[in-house]
């Protein structure tokens, strides 16, 4: 079986008490990290979900897409619509180039490597990014890949038992 689709299911094979718990004790983890402006998303398919934690105490971007290469991150206080692949995007008024940190959704994760679903938006952004990257997953999403020129080393991946750099 693909390696991506073992990491979605065993995602979403956690109960919705057992994610629960899980995502409390990452976004205790990620707290002290938070400062400024942030990009974070709102979650799809099982993924972590801290947004929901801490959506009205920060200063919030959510990416939308561009195009099928790019993504950029615009005000979480921007009315939104449901974008391309049922992610819920801001409209795009109000483009953020500075952030400060970027919580970025994991389907796998192999050391401080992330596995996305496979499209390289967020590798692409993170590219040219000056943000603390940090990816969020819980510890059943762990599994070697190969990693590509392509793929972007994160300054950490926090699950809910560790806090990997």
């Amino acid at each position: 079986m693909d390696k991506r689709k073992v990491c979605i299911q065993r995602r979403s094979l956690l109960s919705n008490s057992e994610r629960l718990l899980k995502e409390k004790a990452i976004t205790n983890c990620v707290l002290p990290f938070l400062k400024g402006k942030i990009g974070i998303y709102i979650p799809i398919r099982n993924e972590v979900d801290v947004y929901s934690h801490i959506h009205n105490n920060f200063d919030l971007y959510i990416p939308k897409m561009l195009d099928d290469k790019t993504i950029a991150f615009y005000s979480d206080q921007e009315e939104k619509i449901k974008g391309k692949f049922s992610t819920i995007e801001p409209i795009g008024i109000c483009e953020e180039k500075k952030l400060d940190v970027i919580l970025v959704p994991v389907v796998g994760f192999f050391e401080t490597y992330r596995m996305g679903y496979g499209k390289g938006y967020y590798d692409r952004y993170l590219k040219d990014s000056l943000a603390l990257k940090i990816g969020l997953a819980f510890d059943v999403q762990e599994m070697v890949f190969d990693v590509k020129p392509t793929d972007i080393e994160l300054d950490m991946i926090i699950t809910e038992s560790r806090i990997l750099r």
